[in-house]
């Protein structure tokens, strides 16, 4: 006790950059110990790694901890990204070049595709996030959540069905949906994935896979990883349309940053891009200069994060929790130009000439999809 009692003396007498120093470690390893602390109860909670593979539930959990907890801006990235290098492949990019929806309002278009996707995963965080703001669950809002995710699957399958896709090229997608986020935050962000978060990350894509009738999606997900390989090996190279669409793609990415500073951020995004896919796009290599600042912005981002960002207490979810009295969902934020300030009805996502034409089936007792919390407070469903 005595010898506490001395070094606490000294540490008061020191001089006043002593003090900032030990202050300063202090908090790094209170933070890093934070950022540990849920990933390590998952792993006491659920020890085998493999329990998301049979258990949905399971699956969702995790992986909401890590797309809207844990690792929200890079997985969210990471997916973008992941569409964008399905544009390497002529036979996506010659179909979305005839759809002539990125010569319009292709903001319309990328939130179109987000909020689908998000409507699809993001039910588990909504609930988590009404119960630890709120105190309780809503019964009601579980159900809906659910006719939600559920009505989002059917409006991408209706959508789909308008064109003629190959089955190989949904496969592909689905691939990289779970593929790139991996690649991003292991390298990337402030730790690398687990066994268990991959694993409920595989899951929740599987599972929506199977519901979009994608075909031949392989038993394990290294024979997924394996197989996407090879097919981007085999049919990834240049055509007109890739960079048609790409450049479109990327201006939408760059709308963030300052117009002057747009041709050093495409040096930046080609930095990110393989050999591979610079080819298939018909981008020029970056400056070594270049790719080494963007590596490193991204290392000493994960370093401050690990070291100096508390973990986030809330999940960051896009998509509202509740519809407003016109029985639409406004997005609690809008990561590009705003498309749906005023809100919208999952069904009615997608291009302007498909609305009111997919036939939506999915209603729950009580519920229906679009109906406002205070409508059915007055019986009006």
């Amino acid at each position: 006790m005595d010898t506490i009692t001395k070094i606490l003396s000294k540490i008061l007498t020191a001089h006043y950059g002593v003090k900032y120093g030990i202050a300063m470690l202090a908090y790094m390893a209170l933070v890093r110990h934070l950022r540990y602390k849920r990933i390590n109860n998952l792993l006491k909670k659920y020890p085998d790694p493999t329990v998301p593979l049979r258990d949905l539930e399971v699956a969702r959990e995790v992986s909401s901890a890590v797309s809207d907890l844990e690792f929200p801006y890079l997985n969210m990235v990471a997916q973008e990204y992941a569409l964008f290098k399905t544009l390497a492949i002529p036979s996506i990019s010659k179909i979305l070049a005839a759809t002539r929806q990125f010569t319009g309002d292709r903001f319309k278009r990328a939130d179109d595709t987000t909020y689908l996707f998000l409507e699809m995963n993001e039910h588990y965080s909504r609930n988590l996030k009404r119960v630890m703001t709120e105190g309780k669950v809503d019964e009601n809002e579980v159900q809906n959540d659910i006719a939600r995710h559920e009505i989002a699957i059917q409006k991408l399958n209706f959508l789909h069905g308008q064109y003629n896709i190959k089955q190989e090229d949904f496969l592909y997608t689905l691939a990289l949906l779970i593929v790139e986020p991996d690649i991003f935050i292991n390298q990337f962000e402030w730790r690398p994935l687990t066994e268990l978060e991959r694993n409920s990350l595989y899951a929740i894509w599987i599972n929506n896979g199977k519901k979009m009738g994608i075909k031949n999606i392989p038993e394990t997900k290294a024979e997924l990883i394996a197989w996407s390989e090879e097919y981007e090996r085999t049919h990834s190279r240049f055509a007109k349309s890739n960079r048609v669409i790409a450049d479109v793609t990327l201006d939408i990415l760059l709308s963030l940053i300052p117009s002057f500073t747009r041709g050093l951020g495409r040096m930046a995004a080609s930095a990110l891009c393989t050999p591979l896919l610079r080819e298939a796009f018909g981008l020029s290599p970056p400056p070594k200069t270049v790719s080494a600042l963007v590596h490193g912005a991204l290392w000493a981002r994960a370093a401050f994060i690990k070291y100096f960002m508390l973990p986030r207490r809330l999940p960051l979810v896009r998509t509202a929790a509740r519809a407003n009295e016109e029985g639409k969902y406004v997005p609690n934020f809008h990561k590009y130009k705003p498309v749906y300030s005023d809100g919208y009805r999952v069904e009615d996502l997608g291009p302007e000439k498909f609305v009111g034409k997919c036939p939506i089936s999915f209603r729950p007792s009580g519920i229906t999809p679009g109906t406002s919390t205070q409508q059915r407070k007055r019986g009006q469903v």
